[in-house]
């Protein structure tokens, strides 16, 4: 698998910030799959789900988009919320 063909699971907390990143061939190819990657307890899943994290399965050229400024503490969801 190439970088440009490889996919990654992301980690988006109730504002729009990419919390956390996997690659999408260690993990299943449900939302579901990556949720328990992240987040291995039933109940923390269930709190979570209700306070609005997601995990979306996305290319790199995405990841790169979306995941690498909020990761690397420099995006725009960080700046809004300090």
């Amino acid at each position: 698998m190439t970088t440009s063909t490889r996919t990654f699971w992301i980690r988006i907390n109730p504002q729009g910030c990419v919390d956390g990143s996997t690659l999408g061939e260690y993990v299943g190819p449900l939302g579901e799959d990556a949720h328990k990657e992240f987040t291995p307890r039933v109940a923390d899943r269930r709190r979570e789900a209700a306070e609005g994290w997601r995990h979306e399965l996305i290319g790199h050229d995405e990841w790169r988009q979306r995941a690498e400024p909020c990761l690397r503490g420099k995006c725009s969801h960080r700046k809004a919320s300090a």
